[in-house]
């Protein structure tokens, strides 16, 4: 590619970069449907050119569903939130409009997106012994993986949330096991949320079970425990199987 070649395909990128950027700030601008409907899109995009379309769509789909998750717990609790909004190779985000009253509230509207991140993998693994699709086997592994590291107990993840609510304490097993993850595949995402959970707990919060936001019953805690641990091992065990059947 000549000179002229690439200072004109630039031009073209930055032209249409422009566009996409005007175009989306007025999707946003119509409210949080319309910016959450952008951000799949994008996120869309993105991963197609990465992975391929299909693989794309699937991945994006399982994205929204664990965040449904999320959104139907929030609101069975009684508390608003805002629309999904994707980020690439982050993932998807909701922000809660209201503050939970404790701690079993959070870790309620928390376990929203596994529980339904695990039946989603389950319905991939369901479709896959249906009509034998490799597609399906893989987005079942897929989400399989991303909720049981959505699982480890360290803030900003959702397992950071749920083991607050059995002890507040067990951040710092998160924190291990995330640091321990980072060297093990020096991943830049994982590298954000380590550091990321180390400032919270260097930042000197008192995550004190005697707390008004975290005093909860025994039966509190362990309906949370039970959960946590089902979750855990429903998708520990399809993930080993699954494994298999991708050998």
């Amino acid at each position: 590619m000549g000179p002229w070649q690439v200072i004109s395909f630039g031009k073209r990128a930055v032209r249409r970069s422009v566009l996409f950027i005007m175009g989306l700030a007025a999707m946003i601008k119509l409210g949080p449907t319309a910016a959450m409907a952008a951000s799949m899109l994008v996120s869309l995009a993105i991963y197609a050119a990465a992975f391929g379309l299909q693989y794309a769509i699937g991945f994006v789909l399982l994205l929204f569903f664990h965040e449904a998750g999320h959104l139907v717990a929030s609101r069975i609790v009684g508390l608003a939130t805002s629309a999904p909004i994707f980020l690439p190779f982050i993932g998807a985000v909701i922000s809660l409009k209201q503050l939970p009253r404790n701690a079993k509230m959070e870790a309620n509207v928390a376990i929203g997106g596994p529980a339904m991140g695990t039946l989603t993998a389950l319905v991939c693994l369901v479709f896959y012994f249906w009509n034998d699709s490799l597609l399906m086997l893989v987005l079942a592994y897929t989400a399989c993986l991303l909720n049981l590291f959505n699982l480890i107990p360290c803030d900003p993840l959702d397992g950071g949330r749920i083991a607050a609510a059995i002890s507040p304490h067990m951040w710092w097993l998160g924190v291990l096991v995330i640091g321990a993850l980072f060297f093990y595949t020096y991943n830049l995402i994982i590298l954000l949320i380590f550091v990321f959970s180390l400032f919270r707990l260097w930042r000197g919060e008192r995550w004190d079970d005697n707390q008004p936001y975290y005093r909860l019953t025994l039966r509190q805690r362990l309906t949370v425990l039970w959960w946590y641990l089902g979750l855990l091992t429903v998708l520990g065990v399809a993930t080993l199987y699954i494994a298999e059947l991708l050998r």
